[in-house]
């Protein structure tokens, strides 16, 4: 049997540095540019890194670990060329509403269960990619998309508020955490409140000012230097303290098949969750500068990227909307970028990060806000308001579901939603009666303008491939204009279906037309299929329909 012969010379080309492909050739002008932004994006990546990994209730050193080797293994398998993976505030929050539950307060358990999460996120990004499953991002529907991702900056920022006033709170859940925020505001500590009030007035100038600079970055340094020259540590205010530095040691963790057990649908809504954000970023610069992406290299590089924090004590990382907004604003062109970032912050987490003991939290607390606000789009609601008031009763249940049942299950609604969503409209599909007009060729709905319908004759058209969910449906319907004309004293004697927009007839779909053929003859009316497609008309003439 002579199997064909694999050249893995070029399968190795197909599948490795797709993003690295456009500096065959570049000038050393274009690579000192990306050079250039990788340095930048690092500068912006590692106070985001510690902020995230205080959010995910890890030390915030693990921040640093979820950047760095990350970075690389996504410039290697990663499909786009602007996209910047590492830490991120949904998935972040995710980690914490799904890990601290399970940890019980022990510490060491939880960097254990955090590092089993992400590689299980990222074993089921290789996996699905393996199966070429990148189209499953698109079982997240934007409404509901955009409803978790508000719900979730929503309660992430929330809880920032006690660092950000130095109130100590207790509550996780966003309407109690708010009326705690809201009745302790008066034992606020005053010079904390100060300085995350102005770290946040200095972010928001730069983000609707110099949008190009650093914010982030500029927001922690102002904050270290406050901190040295006044002694804020002295006077009362939280700061990072002492942590370990020098790069991370690559390990396994260890946990029992009972919580990786726990853990396996809490990893399969984080892996949808991630990929679906990641997904649609990276189509969006891809259109914007033009170039093509695979949605299952995609799928192989965030899983690459997880991978690699998993065995650095980190947590799940995905794609940064403002770091990557950031690659593209300074001109950075290729996954050179993301190269440079990830050898930058090495260096930072080998040789600096003693410089980080004197950081206040509250301005960790301020960088998180400040991402929190680019994850909010109130204009997106608006934009559904125009487009369909049921998408955006979607949104606002999704956002719902977060805020009162938190991330973890906010993430099971959001699923369920989409899938409901979808369901349903397979299930009850737009359908039309048609009818002429004079100024006007061919047939038309009936109900968009002044049409005819023709004395004896009901033209029907039903726009869903026709199978098990809906053909009970498409049956009712039929049945139902039928009586309605003729509870209007109208004959008929013809019913003809539109079938242009039926691609797809299942075994059920037959059985029920073979019925309803039959139905409507003993009535005297004649069913007929118009317009059917080649593959509908070979289902047709196999089961003998078609006569």
């Amino acid at each position: 049997m002579n199997l064909p012969k694999i050249r893995w010379n070029r399968v190795a080309r197909g599948l490795v540095a797709p993003g690295l492909r456009p500096l065959r050739g570049a000038p050393p002008s274009r690579i000192l540019k990306d050079v250039f932004v990788g340095v930048s994006v690092a500068c912006v990546a590692v106070p985001a890194g510690l902020a995230m990994g205080e959010l995910a209730g890890l030390p915030p050193v693990a921040g640093v670990y979820a950047t760095l080797l990350p970075l690389a293994a996504y410039a290697l398998f990663g499909s786009s060329r602007h996209l910047v993976v590492g830490p991120e505030g949904v998935l972040a929050a995710l980690t914490l509403g799904i890990v601290a539950p399970l940890a019980g307060g022990d510490t060491g358990r939880y960097v254990a269960l955090a590092a089993a999460l992400v590689l299980m996120v990222g074993s089921i990004h290789l996996l699905a990619s393996l199966l070429r499953l990148g189209f499953m991002a698109d079982f997240l529907s934007r409404p509901v998309l955009l409803g978790f991702v508000n719900g979730t900056a929503l309660l992430i920022a929330a809880k920032q508020l006690g660092p950000f006033f130095g109130i100590d709170t207790r509550s996780r859940d966003f309407f109690p955490l708010l009326w705690e925020v809201l009745t302790g505001l008066g034992g606020s500590h005053l010079p904390t409140l100060l300085l995350g009030t102005g770290l946040l007035a200095v972010g928001l100038v730069l983000r609707r000012f110099a949008r190009a600079l650093p914010g982030a970055l500029i927001v922690v340094v102002l904050a270290a230097g406050a901190s040295v020259l006044l002694d804020l540590a002295g006077r009362g205010v939280a700061v990072v303290g002492e942590m370990p530095g020098g790069l991370p040691a690559p390990s396994v963790p260890h946990v029992g098949w009972g919580d990786l057990s726990a853990l396996v649908l809490p990893a399969l809504g984080l892996a949808l969750v991630g990929f679906a954000d990641a997904s649609a970023i990276s189509r969006g610069y891809a259109r914007t500068f033009g170039y093509p992406i695979s949605a299952d290299r995609e799928l192989a590089g965030l899983g690459a990227a997880n991978l690699a924090a998993g065995f650095t004590q980190a947590f799940p990382v995905g794609s940064s909307g403002s770091r990557t907004a950031l690659n593209a604003s300074l001109g950075g062109a290729t996954q050179l970028v993301g190269v440079v970032a990830a050898v930058v912050v090495a260096l930072v987490a080998a040789v600096a990060m003693p410089l980080v003991a004197p950081l206040p939290e509250a301005a960790l607390a301020v960088v998180i806000l400040l991402a929190c606000l680019s994850l909010v789009d109130v204009r997106g609601f608006g934009e559904l308001a125009r487009v369909s008031p049921v998408e955006t009763a979607l949104a606002m249940v999704s956002l719902f579901a977060v805020l009162l049942l938190g991330v973890l299950n906010g993430v099971g609604v959001a699923v369920l939603l989409s899938i409901g969503v979808f369901v349903y409209r397979a299930v009850r599909p737009h359908d039309a009666v048609l009818g002429t007009s004079e100024d006007i060729d061919g047939y038309r709905d009936i109900t968009t303008g002044e049409r005819d319908t023709h004395e004896g004759l009901i033209v029907y058209r039903f726009d869903a491939p026709l199978f098990f969910p809906n053909a009970p449906y498409f049956a009712a319907r039929v049945r139902g204009l039928v009586e309605q004309a003729r509870a209007r004293g109208e004959e008929v004697r013809w019913f003809m279906v539109n079938m242009e927009a039926v691609t797809h007839l299942d075994s059920t779909a037959v059985d029920m037309l073979r019925d309803l053929r039959a139905e409507l003859a003993e009535e005297g009316v004649e069913l007929s299929l118009a317009r059917t497609k080649a593959p509908v008309r070979e289902t047709l003439r196999r089961t003998g329909l078609a006569e």
